[in-house]
C-alpha cells in the first residue's frame, strides 16, 4: 500500500512526538514534525527560553535506565552512544542526569535521521478542521497567513506547557520575587537568600534541594504531605531493577481487579523503603499525612536528599503559605510567621494544551474544579476522530512514562496503516463513558490526579497488540511462552524476570512492525548488566554483615 501521499503532522518533539515520527516515517508515511524548541528531547532539552519548561540541569530521572525502559527500541541501550565526549566511551550510571537524558534523546534522533523531517522554532497557534473535507488545518505562529493541511495529526506536547498560576493573599506587598518554577534556571540567582519553595511534587523536591546549596535557609511549604521514595538501596542496588515484566503483570491485576489490596501493599512498600533509609516519619514533617497510593500515583516524590537535608535542619518542612504579611514576612496555615522571605517559588504544577484541539476532541466537568476532561478511547483517539487523529502524551502511567510514549506511538502507525484494529465507534463511546465515570470517582479522591490516567492493565495490552509486541504473549502461559521457555530459556528468563527494556518490543515476529535483528543480544545484554549489579549489591550487603 502506498501511503507516501498520506501527510502526517506530529507536533511536538519529546520521546513521544520522536517516536511516533520514527514509526510513521518506517510505514511510509509523509511525515512533518513541529517543534517549539531548537532541537529534540522535549523537557529533557536544556532552553535558556523561559516560556518554555525545562528540567533543571541538576534534575535525576526518578527510575533507572533499567526500570524506565528509557532505551528506546532498535537503539543501543544506555552505554556509550550519546553526543556529549564526556560520556562518549562510558556507560551511564543507573539513574541519568537530565542532561544525560537529553543527550541520549539527540543521539536517537541522529541514529534514525529524523532531523530531515522535523521543523525547529514552530508554535502551533490553531487546529482545526478543513471545511468540507476531512483533512486538519495547523496554523503556525510564523506564519499565521499560510495554515498547513494534513490528512492525520499526531498530538504530542505533553503536559509541561502553561504554568499554573499562584494567588496568595497579601502578595501585592510582598518586596521579593514570586516566580513559577518554569522560570527558575540558574539556582545561583538565589545565593544567600531566604527561599520558600511551594509545593510537594518531583520539582519541588529537586528545586529545594538544590537551593541548600545556594540560599541561606530553604523552607519547603506543603499542605497534603506525599510519599519520598529513595531510588536505590543501602546496597546502591536501583530499586526498580526487580519490577520485571511479570510482575508487573501481577500487579496490574491487582490494581485492577483488588484496587484497596493494590493500594495497601504500595503504601506498605513505599513507607518501608522510607524507615529502611531514614527511620521514623517524623509526624511535624507533615509528609506522612500523604493519600494512598491506590488514589494515584502523582503523590510519589523520588528524592534521596530531601529528608537527610530536612533531618540536618538545612531544609525545614512548614505547612502551606496562609498569607502575606509584610514586605519579607509570610504566615503559614499553623499560624507560624516566617521572617525576612526574599523569594516564594511556585512549583504548583502545569496545564496542557489540549483545549486548542476543540474542533476534534469533546470535554466532559471534572470534580472539584479541576481540568475538563477529554473523551479519549484508551486515552489517545478521539472516537470521532480516531482515524486521523491521536493524542500520544495525555496518558499518564502508573509507572515510567517513556516507554508508554513510545508503545503508544507504534500502536497508532499500526493501527492507521491498517495492521491493527480499532473497536467501533458506539464500543469506543462506550469505554469512553464507563472510564470517565471510573476516572471522575479518582479525581474526587485524591486532588490533584493526573486526567489521562488510565488502568494499566487494560491499556498495556491494547497497545501491545496494536503495537504487535507479542511481548506478553510469550512470556506468560500460554503455548506461545510454553514454546519459548523450551526452545529459548535464557531469552524467557531475560523477558520474563529481567529489566523491562524496550529491546523487548522488537524480539518476535508479528506481522506488524518490523523484527530487529539485535532485539535478543540487546535484550540478554540489559539483563547480564543488571546481574552484574545485583551480584556486587550482594557481596556488599556481605561485607557488611
Amino acid at each position: 500500500m502506498d501511503r507516501s501521499k498520506t501527510k502526517v503532522a506530529v507536533v511536538g518533539g519529546g520521546p513521544a512526538g520522536m517516536a511516533a515520527l520514527k514509526e510513521l516515517r518506517e510505514l511510509g508515511f509523509d511525515v512533518t514534525l513541529f517543534e517549539r524548541r531548537k532541537d529534540v528531547g522535549g523537557i529533557w532539552t536544556w532552553t535558556e527560553d523561559r516560556s518554555i519548561t525545562t528540567a533543571l540541569k541538576e534534575t535525576q530521572l526518578c527510575n533507572s535506565k533499567f526500570g524506565t525502559k528509557v532505551s528506546l527500541e532498535r537503539f543501543p541501550y544506555i552505554r556509550r552512544w550519546a553526543c556529549d565526549t564526556s560520556q562518549s566511551k562510558t556507560n551511564y550510571p543507573p539513574y541519568l542526569t537530565a542532561p544525560q537524558l537529553g543527550s541520549y534523546l539527540r543521539s536517537y534522533a541522529k541514529e534514525f535521521d529524523l532531523y530531515k523531517n522535523i521543523e525547529f522554532g514552530k508554535t502551533v497557534t490553531r487546529f482545526e478542521k478543513s471545511v468540507g473535507t476531512s483533512k486538519w488545518q495547523l496554523t503556525l505562529a510564523d506564519e499565521p497567513d499560510a495554515p498547513k493541511s494534513f490528512d492525520k495529526v499526531v498530538w504530542a506536547t505533553g503536559g509541561f506547557l502553561k504554568p499554573k498560576s499562584v494567588a496568595l493573599e497579601g502578595q501585592d506587598q510582598f518586596a521579593g520575587r514570586i516566580v513559577h518554577s518554569q522560570d527558575v534556571r540558574n539556582l545561583g540567582d538565589f545565593k544567600d537568600q531566604n527561599v520558600i519553595v511551594l509545593g510537594i511534587g518531583n520539582t519541588a523536591g529537586d528545586i529545594t534541594i538544590s537551593l541548600v546549596h545556594h540560599a541561606n535557609k530553604v523552607y519547603l511549604s506543603h499542605r497534603r504531605g506525599t510519599k519520598i521514595f529513595k531510588r536505590s538501596g543501602a546496597d546502591g542496588l536501583p530499586t526498580d531493577i526487580f519490577v520485571t515484566p511479570t510482575i508487573s503483570t501481577i500487579m496490574w491485576w491487582i490494581e485492577a481487579y483488588l484496587p484497596s489490596i493494590f493500594g495497601k501493599i504500595m503504601d506498605i512498600t513505599i513507607d518501608g523503603n522510607f524507615k529502611e533509609n531514614w527511620g521514623e516519619n517524623k509526624a511535624a514533617w507533615g509528609l506522612a499525612q500523604s493519600p494512598s497510593i491506590g488514589d494515584g500515583v502523582h503523590i510519589i516524590v523520588c528524592n534521596d536528599d530531601l529528608i537527610p537535608l530536612i533531618k540536618e535542619g538545612k531544609v525545614t518542612s512548614t505547612q502551606g503559605i496562609k498569607r502575606i504579611l509584610g514586605p519579607k514576612r509570610v504566615e503559614m496555615d499553623d499560624g507560624l510567621v516566617i521572617d525576612d522571605v526574599d523569594a516564594i517559588i511556585a512549583c504548583v504544577g502545569y496545564y496542557d494544551d489540549m483545549e486548542m484541539l476543540s474542533d476534534a476532541l469533546t470535554f466532559v466537568d471534572a470534580p472539584g474544579g479541576a481540568a475538563p476532561l477529554p473523551d479519549l478511547y484508551m486515552g489517545i483517539f478521539p472516537p470521532e476522530h480516531a482515524d486521523s487523529v491521536a493524542i500520544i502524551s495525555n496518558v499518564h502511567l502508573n509507572g515510567p512514562q517513556i516507554p508508554g510514549r513510545e508503545l503508544a506511538a507504534m500502536a497508532v502507525a499500526q493501527i492507521w496503516a491498517g495492521n491493527s484494529s480499532l473497536p467501533s465507534k458506539p464500543s469506543m463511546d462506550a469505554w469512553v463513558g464507563k472510564h470517565q465515570e471510573w476516572l471522575r470517582k479518582r479525581i474526587a479522591r485524591a486532588h490533584g490526579l493526573h486526567r489521562g490516567e488510565v488502568p494499566s492493565i487494560q491499556w498495556m495490552y491494547f497497545v501491545h497488540d496494536a503495537a504487535g509486541t507479542a511481548l506478553y504473549d510469550n512470556i506468560g502461559w500460554s503455548w506461545r511462552a510454553w514454546k519459548l521457555w523450551w526452545s529459548d530459556r535464557e531469552l524467557y528468563k531475560a523477558l520474563a524476570h529481567g529489566p523491562a527494556t524496550s529491546h523487548g518490543f522488537r524480539v518476535f515476529e508479528t506481522g506488524k512492525r518490523a523484527v530487529w535483528k539485535d532485539a535478543r543480544q540487546a535484550v540478554l545484554d540489559v539483563n547480564a548488566e543488571a546481574k552484574r549489579l545485583k551480584e556486587a549489591a550482594a557481596e556488599k550487603r556481605k561485607k557488611k554483615d
